[in-house]
């Protein structure tokens, strides 16, 4: 964890809400509350539906300067949130309200976190270095609240209360980010450096809007099985291969263990090859997860094999995340919190639509649907990466003519 800074823990906040808050605590409180399916992904989708104002939060932190209020300002809306949950009860609407308040607060951190990191990069190098410590803090995040729930969750201590470890924990994050807040940003300065490191790679800043749209489209699509298999992984496993909820969050954290140790590497195969050669590596990963949770569902299997899927899909996952905004940067025609703001609408879009169909499919045709409506939005993810690439290519060509 090299590089490390006090500030990076805001991503930490993602780790305790986003990764073990949604998967372990608020799909199996809403199942056990409500007992409905098609709620759950009305929630699931309005936190995604939050990605909608990822360029409006991304614009708005551009043009007033106020990158650093915005971030504090999220981190207090998981906090809200958590309160709002743990006093929730079975009204549909009181979990609407938690979904897009986790959503918002979730986005903001997704756009404004990068763009720190991004814009005060001076080279491939510290960009490399500085994702990947920022990811590897909101693993650090994932490891100690998932052994602070698997432990919970050992002596039984209830859903309701679990929640007061994560509100404690979003409050830690807040304070050291009060302190020991992230760098200012100078947007036009940092726009007109963002735009002088792209002129310095031909094939991306002469490529047109082409490889841009294809590259979101494939981030929306992927999305439909990073957030499936990641936020109702745990639910998933436990309905479909009777696998314990305690033993799900356990796996999660050495999991987060692991991929703390594996973005190090990410990030130094980054620095000497580029952010796209990592991406195609996760989305292939992510293929071969689809697939086998896909041919395992309804079948007899050790319970140790969906948690390995589930930790191989986080290990991906933590390369996608932490990869995706260093090309947006590369692709993007659009100033910085903006561009991360873009890259978030289509990730939130994803999140929020597969998880609407998620949820139909669960009440409709049982759990183990969601394996077959992941695995298609992987198929066409790679799809539209195949184009990406070829697209890419012959711009270079025709540069190289040129």
């Amino acid at each position: 964890m090299n590089g490390i800074r006090l500030w990076h823990f805001a991503q930490a906040s993602l780790g305790i809400v986003q990764w073990v808050g949604i998967a372990i605590l608020l799909n199996p409180i809403i199942i056990e509350r409500t007992s409905s399916g098609a709620l759950l992904g009305q929630v699931m989708a309005l936190i995604g539906g939050a990605g909608l104002l990822a360029p409006l939060i991304g614009g708005m932190a551009d043009r007033y300067c106020c990158h650093r209020l915005l971030q504090r300002m999220a981190l207090f809306i998981h906090f809200i949130a958590l309160l709002i949950l743990y006093f929730a009860e079975t009204t549909a609407a009181i979990y609407w309200t938690v979904g897009i308040l986790i959503g918002i607060g979730s986005v903001a951190l997704l756009v404004l976190n990068p763009t720190f990191v991004i814009a005060s990069s001076k080279n491939q190098n510290d960009e490399g270095r500085g994702l990947a410590s920022l990811y590897q803090c909101q693993f650090f995040g994932v490891v100690v609240t998932g052994l602070l729930i698997s432990i919970a969750d050992f002596y039984h201590v209830p859903s309701d209360d679990q929640l007061l470890i994560l509100m404690s924990l979003v409050i830690i994050v807040l304070c050291l980010v009060s302190v020991c807040p992230p760098p200012s940003i100078e947007t036009d300065k940092s726009y007109v450096e963002g735009a002088d490191r792209k002129s310095g790679n031909v094939a991306t800043s002469q490529q047109g809007a082409a490889p841009w749209f294809l590259f979101l489209l494939a981030v929306f699509f992927s999305m439909f099985l990073s957030s499936n298999l990641m936020e109702l992984g745990p639910l998933l496993i436990k309905e479909v291969y009777q696998v314990n909820i305690g033993n799900s969050a356990l796996g999660m954290a050495i999991s987060a263990i692991i991929s703390i140790f594996m973005l190090e590497s990410a990030g130094r195969w980054m620095q000497r090859s580029g952010p796209f050669k990592v991406w195609y590596a996760a989305q292939v990963i992510y293929l071969v997860v689809g697939t086998l949770f896909w041919l395992t569902a309804g079948n007899d299997v050790h319970a140790f094999v969906p948690i390995a899927l589930l930790v191989l899909l986080m290990q991906a996952m933590s390369w996608n995340d932490m990869i995706i905004p260093s090309i947006a940067g590369r692709l993007s025609p659009n100033s910085p919190a903006l561009t991360q703001g873009l890259l978030m609408l289509c990730m939130a879009g994803g999140f929020g639509v597969g998880a609407m169909l998620a949820g139909l499919s669960i009440d409709k045709f049982g759990y183990a649907s969601v394996f077959t409506l992941s695995l298609i939005g992987i198929i066409i993810a790679l799809l539209c990466i195949g184009l990406l690439t070829l697209s890419t290519q012959k711009k270079r060509r025709t540069i190289s003519a040129s």
